[in-house]
């Protein structure tokens, strides 16, 4: 099976689920991470073009640590849209990994890049499996199915699927701590420690699926081929 998992911005994916995509990789899957904003406005002490380079470079040692591929889209930060030019730019992505499964930030979130992603998504998805919509690769012969993952913002977010990642969390977090340059900053200007912050809610999901650590999934309702069986790991 293909999996895209889409990033809004630098560190979303591995936060939400990591443990999955390590399972995904674990059982021969191929995965690809496609992160679109580059991050070039995580702090004000650096200048834009400094701070999406680092990101970027963090973010090839995080895939390389999961054992996946990355596409870097290099949007700015805040300028994530669904316009035409990215939606067949995203659907270039999608028909070239063959992709089966997307996961993607559920919408419900306080960062409008997130939101857009989805939206985005949502369009990319549809389009892909139309042959009249023409871009490098062929048009996909089925839709490909979107599952929403818990963005660390989101607020209000309903699961309907979980997946047990207690044996690879050491694996997720090993993958996390790769992005210095993103902990750092809300280490010190939020207090917020985001391997702590992953393990809480690894283990507030876990509680809830019955197991050591969990991530959180949502089935996309409007997506008609969701779904005869489990994708899930």
């Amino acid at each position: 099976m293909h999996v895209v998992a889409v990033s809004a911005r630098p560190g979303d994916v591995e936060f939400a689920v990591g443990g999955t995509l390590a399972r995904f990789v674990n059982q021969g899957d191929t995965v690809t991470i496609v992160t679109i904003a580059n991050g070039n406005s995580t702090t004000s002490e650096m200048p834009p073009r400094e701070l999406a380079a680092i990101a970027q470079s963090e973010s090839v040692l995080a895939s390389q640590q999961l054992g996946v591929d990355l596409i870097w889209m290099n949007h700015s930060d805040f300028a994530v849209s669904s316009d035409a030019v990215t939606r067949l730019k995203m659907v270039e992505i999608l028909r070239s990994a063959n992709t089966d499964l997307v996961l993607g930030p559920t919408p419900l979130s306080n960062q409008i890049d997130v939101g857009a992603t989805w939206d985005l998504l949502r369009a990319a998805i549809e389009m892909a499996s139309v042959p009249n919509v023409q871009s490098n690769s062929e048009a996909l012969l089925s839709r490909p199915v979107l599952v929403a993952y818990e963005h660390a913002w989101s607020v209000g977010f309903v699961t309907t699927e979980f997946v047990d990642v207690t044996r690879v969390f050491t694996s997720k977090i090993k993958t996390l701590n790769e992005h210095r340059l993103l902990s750092s900053r809300l280490k010190k200007e939020q207090s917020f420690d985001l391997a702590e912050a992953a393990r809480t809610v690894g283990m507030y999901r876990g509680l809830q699926a019955g197991v050591g650590f969990a991530e959180a999934f949502y089935i996309d309702p409007c997506d008609g081929t969701a779904l005869t069986h489990r994708l899930l790991p």
